[in-house]
């Protein structure tokens, strides 16, 4: 009898099981990039908050110049713009399509700063810190923001959250779930081995060994795929989204990258000894 056709038919009969792991855990992934994504915008929205800090009209520029490098230098600060008054009029002016300075005989516009804070202060009480510690500089005339907007933004961004936790718990639970049926329908083929194996004496750890081994892997090798096709929608979306590449954060992609791989070989694993630790339990009659 030739051997090398049974191996190759073996072979080929285990790629169906790493093509099904692998599918599910590039959904997985999928879920895991929507999520960082969302994570990712939300900190760009809140990071695009805007509190206008206005001088006084007397105020000197030198004064007006050293509180927007303390600005700077304050760890809620993501980043400030000084505004004079003339560029304060120049941008007023191209909004209204006219020279109201030239109207008015003067510019009645205060110098500003545009501040634009860290996500992790983007919230009303943190705010209002920022604008009493603002509000007891001398040269400091008003602080200008919209609190019900950013409790807006955070109120839509924990739902969103929310619902994206809720739906990867769901598909993780999928994903075991399947992943388990798939191992446990390629054991169920080699039940009677694995109960002969039990009969001549073989111990258990013998046993599940060589199945722990294969299922690690076709996890590992799932996982693997798995990331390239990931890798290979992270590479094509900008051309069909290009904002998004905006959001990448790869440090965070490579890590959830790992844990697609981790995930599919701890999940391979733990279904394939459970499955068989289960046939090693079984009477032979119920093998049948």
């Amino acid at each position: 009898m030739d051997i090398q056709p049974v191996k190759k038919r073996r072979k080929i009969s285990y790629l169906p099981s790493i093509i099904s792991i692998a599918m599910v855990l590039f959904m997985m992934g999928l879920l895991g990039i929507i999520f960082i994504n969302a994570s990712t915008l939300s900190d760009h929205l809140r990071e695009n908050f805007q509190l206008t800090v206005f001088f006084r009209e007397d105020a000197a520029e030198t004064e007006m110049r050293k509180i927007v490098r303390q600005l700077e230098g304050s760890e809620y600060t993501s980043r400030v713009t000084f505004v004079g008054k003339e560029e304060a009029a120049k941008e007023f002016a191209a909004q209204m399509g006219q020279d109201f300075v030239g109207f008015l005989g003067f510019n009645p516009l205060l110098p500003s700063a545009e501040l634009f804070v860290d996500a992790a202060y983007a919230n009303a009480d943190a705010l209002r810190k920022i604008e009493q510690e603002i509000r007891l500089k001398k040269a400091v005339q008003d602080v200008v923001y919209q609190v019900s907007i950013i409790d807006e933004i955070n109120k839509n961004i924990r739902t969103i959250g929310a619902v994206l936790t809720g739906i990867i718990l769901l598909f993780l639970l999928i994903a075991i779930t399947l992943i388990n049926n798939t191992i446990r329908l390629n054991l169920y083929a080699r039940r009677f081995i694995i109960k002969s194996m039990q009969m001549v004496g073989a111990t258990h750890w013998f046993i599940i060994k060589p199945f722990a081994i294969k299922s690690f892997l076709h996890g590992l090798y799932g996982g693997i795929l798995a990331c390239l096709l990931l890798s290979g929608l992270l590479s094509w979306a900008p051309y069909w989204v290009p904002e998004i590449e905006a959001l990448y954060n790869n440090s965070q992609f490579a890590i959830l990258f790992v844990v697609v791989i981790i995930a599919g070989v701890m999940i391979s694993m733990v279904s394939s000894m459970l499955s068989t630790n289960h046939y090693l339990k079984m009477k032979i009659d119920d093998l049948y």
